[in-house]
C-alpha cells in the first residue's frame, strides 16, 4: 500500500487523526466531530484523515453506496468545508476482504512509523468495541477519541463504558479546561480515551437518506455533497432503498 493512501500531502508529525466510518453521506455533524478533535488534542496532531470503509462488516454490501462514490462524497464535503488539514484516505481500498479497524490501524501504522494514531469514532461504537474483531485491543495500536453519541452521550456514560470494557481503566486529569475539557481514561496496552467536548449527535445520516428518498432537502449536508447525489439519483435511489 501507499504510505496511507491520503489525497493530500502530509509531512512527518507526531500524531494523526483517523475518522472511520461508512460516511454514507457525509455531513455536517462529520465535519463538526473532525473539527473538535483537531482542536482539543491541539499540536499533538497534524489533520484528520477521513477514511471511507470500504466494506464495512457490519453492512455486508447491502444497501451502502458504491466505496468510490462515497470517496468522492468526503472530498466534496471537505473541498466545501476548506480546511486543508482535512483529507480523503483511500487505504481500505487498497485491500481484500471486511474492512476492520484493527487492520486499518496496523497498515497505517507500518506505513507512517513514528507518527501517533488517534482513531476517532462515536459513542455507539465505543460502547460496542468487544464485538469487534480485536475491537478491545485497539489502545495497543491508538489511542481513541470518542464522539458523544447513542449510548455514550456524557461523561458518566463514558467513564462507565471505557470501565466496563476495560475493568483495568483508569482516570486520567482532563485534557483543557472549564466548558472545554475532555473526559480521559487510560486504557491497558498504552493507549487513552477521551470524550470530545460536544452535545450529542443532532444529525443522523439515515434522516438523511430518508429525506432525500422522500425528496426533501435534508438538512446538514454540505451543497456540494448533495449536487452529486443527484447527478447519481438513480443509484443512490437504488442503494438507499436496499438499506431501509
Amino acid at each position: 500500500m501507499s504510505g496511507g493512501g491520503a489525497d493530500a500531502p502530509q509531512a512527518a508529525s507526531r500524531g494523526r487523526i483517523l475518522y472511520g466510518g461508512t460516511f454514507d453521506p457525509p455531513h455536517r455533524r462529520h465535519l463538526e466531530v473532525a473539527a473538535s478533535a483537531l482542536h482539543l488534542l491541539g499540536g499533538r496532531a497534524d489533520g484528520v484523515d477521513f477514511i471511507p470503509s470500504a466494506r464495512p462488516p457490519h453492512k455486508p454490501g447491502r444497501g451502502v453506496l458504491p466505496f468510490g462514490l462515497r470517496c468522492t462524497l468526503v472530498k466534496a464535503a471537505l473541498a466545501e468545508n476548506g480546511d486543508g488539514r482535512l483529507a480523503c484516505n483511500r487505504m481500505e481500498g487498497e485491500r481484500r476482504g471486511p474492512s476492520y479497524t484493527w487492520d486499518t490501524l496496523a497498515a497505517f501504522r507500518a506505513a507512517r512509523p513514528g507518527v501517533e494514531p488517534w482513531f476517532l469514532l462515536g459513542g455507539e461504537d465505543y460502547a460496542l468495541l468487544p464485538s469487534w474483531r480485536r475491537g478491545l485491543e485497539l489502545p495497543a495500536l491508538c489511542s481513541l477519541l470518542v464522539a458523544p453519541r447513542g449510548e455514550v452521550a456524557d461523561a458518566a456514560a463514558f467513564r462507565a463504558v471505557t470501565r466496563e470494557n476495560w475493568p483495568d481503566a483508569r482516570e486520567l486529569a482532563p485534557l483543557g479546561t472549564g466548558a472545554a475539557a475532555a473526559p480521559r481514561m487510560g486504557l491497558p496496552g498504552g493507549g487513552e480515551a477521551l470524550l470530545l467536548p460536544l452535545p450529542p449527535e443532532a444529525v443522523s445520516s439515515s434522516e438523511i437518506r430518508a429525506a432525500w428518498l422522500a425528496g426533501r432537502a435534508p438538512e446538514g449536508v454540505p451543497s456540494k455533497v448533495l449536487q452529486i447525489l443527484e447527478q447519481h439519483r438513480e443509484a443512490v435511489s437504488a442503494a438507499w432503498r436496499e438499506k431501509r
